[in-house]
């Protein structure tokens, strides 16, 4: 194989500085973990980018001795977010005589932990939509039942007000089946076509902004030069329009309510344990009071909701949504603001290896 290719197909961050700790090259995961381009990585002092004195302690002894080091639980600071991290540093000869240049080998402990994280997502809401589907299956039984029965007695009732009690039975009985339904999820064939996600997310726009609502101001980051990606328009307008509801809700009573969308192209991303060259990425971001913290690790379940009036449905449809088209929805912090994310694969390959697997050989 290429090794160019598998040295920018690798998930941890690779670095390699020379004699005056200076950087000379680095791959596509170091360019993700420091937010930085190559052109602009490539040249910089390593200080500036890590200054953790253990590090450069390490390096000097990395020198010396032509050693390997490796370092556990080192904490970088960029763009005011900080990171923990393991660091390897190899000593690389390439002439006799000359003082060697170092390979850092940088692995995300924050990546291995969001696999897990995301893991006992994916089991723990399938577990619930097992459980909630088999629950829905044994309600609309009954709920059958007494539509049935109403529907008979409407027809022999001759009395208006006590028609009007048999309507009102007929009309929970279906607000229950709907409600069991939403419950239950699509079972709906996925019709994908290929389109522009902006449109997407304009539609939605549209819709929200329709409604009689308080000034909303809505910030838009686009990446113009974003491919079509192949999706189900109308199920894709479902999920973001549960996301972009929830972010105006959370502003309510405001007197402006603010949301940004994002979105951006990235490569080589993992999403649910499989490696995905091209992915689009949507963000969607509210300056609402945030998802409480005894929530934020059940906040997609079904039934979960932080509103009295909400029936908690919105983000575990969500999530099933964008699941069935092989992406993920994560809650994230945006630039101190709370953000949710959707991350869609461009195409569907199938897993050749455990991305958590591979991120804990890495660690």
């Amino acid at each position: 194989m290429d090794n160019e290719l598998i040295l920018e197909s690798l998930e941890c961050a690779i670095i390699l500085v020379n004699q005056d700790d200076t950087i000379e090259r680095v791959n596509i995961a170091a360019e993700s973990l420091f937010s930085q381009s190559r052109r602009y990585l490539v040249g910089q002092p390593l200080r500036e980018l890590i200054k953790d004195e253990i590090l450069w302690r390490s390096l000097d002894d990395c020198r010396q001795h032509n050693a390997k080091f490796t370092l556990r639980e080192i904490e970088i600071h960029q763009l005011g977010k900080s990171k923990l991290v393991d660091i390897t540093l190899s000593a690389v000869t390439t002439e006799h005589g000359v003082e060697p240049s170092i390979l850092i080998e940088i692995n995300s402990i924050n990546r291995i932990s969001r696999f897990m994280k995301e893991k006992n997502q994916l089991e723990r809401q399938q577990s619930f939509r097992l459980m909630m589907r088999g629950l829905a299956h044994e309600i609309k039984n009954p709920l059958g039942g007494i539509r049935g029965a109403a529907q008979l007695l409407d027809r022999e009732i001759k009395d208006p007000s006590r028609k009007e009690l048999t309507g009102i039975l007929m009309k929970e009985a279906d607000r229950l089946t709907r409600l069991v339904d939403r419950v239950m999820g699509s079972r709906e064939q996925l019709k994908p076509t290929l389109l522009n996600i902006h449109e997407v997310l304009e539609h939605v726009v549209h819709l929200v902004s329709v409604k009689d609502k308080p000034t909303l101001v809505i910030n838009r980051f686009y990446d113009p030069a974003l491919p079509e990606i192949k999706v189900d328009k109308e199920q894709m307008i479902q999920a973001l329009l549960n996301i972009v509801g929830n972010a105006i809700q959370a502003q309510e009573g405001e007197e402006t309510i603010k949301i940004g969308l994002v979105t951006k192209f990235e490569r080589y991303v993992t999403l649910n344990r499989v490696m995905h060259r091209q992915v689009l990425k949507v963000q969607v971001w509210d300056e609402g009071p945030g998802v409480p913290a005894e929530m934020q690790e059940i906040i997609f379940d079904p039934l979960v909701t932080g509103r009295p009036e909400g029936t908690g449905l919105g983000l575990s449809i969500t999530q099933e949504i964008v699941q069935r088209h092989h992406g993920i929805v994560q809650l994230e912090d945006y630039h101190g603001k709370t953000c949710f994310s959707i991350s869609l694969p461009y195409s569907h390959p199938e897993p050749e290896q455990d991305s958590i697997s591979r991120g804990n050989n890495n660690a």
